[in-house]
């Protein structure tokens, strides 16, 4: 092995076992530093509601299992488009990519790191398609969301004044005919080669995975939405299932439209939850700690497991590796 070789895996190592520890760090800092629940708290209250029994803690990693499955199951229904990968080398890239993102705003990371697994050629094909798996969630968020904040608004007779209406609806409009007219008259300047050529990439996916894409999506957030009622009602909140959708749809719409860090975002979640939740009577640590529970079983969990993957990979191999993909 020359001496270049030797230095570049020792790059790539302090390069990895960094991404690991600062993981650890944010994840370490957030639990200890909760400003609305503190962790001796958070666990006192757990232990009190028998959250720690066995049956129980199987039953919700067996949900939050379930979620993460699906979500592998997306992404490699979308790969395909370009290169069959099996259930295990998705299961790798998509908590590596979690790993990466848990410390970089708006998932930049969870991009990035996908595009390592394949040719420098298909970058851009790896980003639409990781672009196409979150628009899906996205998509399922905002179609529960509607629903649920609009029954939300009806049932607890939330006061929105016709004034702001109005005024959302007019800036709504706005923004659609200014992009109207940018499209139509500035087209070629304001769309860049990168951009044009991302966009010719839906060609390669077919209609038949983008629909799987959709379903995939949908049958997701229903997991971890029961997740989120299970957790209530194992703490105790009297809540029928059609009830407690409604803040709880409210609550994702919400907070998807917020851009934020992956590591903050029981932060987001857990401040507009409380003010969702506390319109219907649910208290202040019942919430937190919902909150808490979630990203604790769906972010950290898989996050720990991911970073294991990113301290096996080898990325000298893997980029050596990469070159020989072609697309049919």
């Amino acid at each position: 092995m020359t001496l270049s070789n030797k230095i570049k895996e020792m790059f790539f190592m302090l390069f990895k076992i960094s991404v690991v520890i600062i993981a650890l760090h944010y994840i370490l800092k957030k639990l200890t530093t909760n400003e609305h629940l503190s962790f001796s708290s958070f666990l006192k209250f757990l232990a009190k509601n028998d959250l720690f029994l066995l049956k129980t803690i199987i039953f919700l990693f067996i949900l939050s299992i379930f979620n993460w499955f699906i979500e592998i199951l997306k992404w490699q229904n979308l790969v395909k488009s370009i290169k069959k990968i099996t259930i295990m080398q998705a299961l790798k890239q998509s908590l590596v990519a979690l790993t990466f993102s848990i410390f970089t705003p708006n998932k930049i990371g969870d991009y990035a790191a996908k595009t390592v697994y394949f040719s420098a050629s298909k970058k851009y094909h790896i980003i639409f398609l990781n672009f196409l798996n979150n628009m899906g969630q996205l998509f399922a968020t905002c179609l529960f969301g509607i629903v649920g904040l609009t029954l939300y608004i009806v049932k607890y007779r939330i006061n929105v004044s016709h004034q702001n209406l109005y005024q959302i609806l007019s800036i709504g409009i706005f923004i659609i005919l200014l992009m109207l007219f940018s499209y139509k008259y500035f087209r070629p300047h304001l769309i860049s080669k990168p951009l044009k050529k991302i966009v010719s990439l839906l060609n390669y996916v077919s209609a038949t995975i983008q629909k799987k894409n959709i379903f995939l999506s949908l049958l997701r957030y229903l997991v971890f939405s029961f997740q989120f009622y299970v957790l209530l009602v194992l703490l105790n909140v009297n809540l029928s299932y059609f009830d407690a959708m409604i803040p709880i749809t409210s609550m994702y719409l919400l907070s998807s439209i917020i851009p934020t860090i992956v590591l903050f975002d029981f932060a987001v979640k857990g401040s507009i939850a409380l003010y969702i939740f506390e319109i219907v009577g649910v208290k202040e640590i019942t919430i937190i700690s919902t909150v808490t529970l979630m990203w604790l079983l769906n972010v950290v969990v898989p996050t720990l497991i991911g970073s294991f993957f990113v301290l096996r990979f080898n990325f000298t191999h893997s980029v050596n590796l990469t070159k020989k993909v072609t697309v049919k």
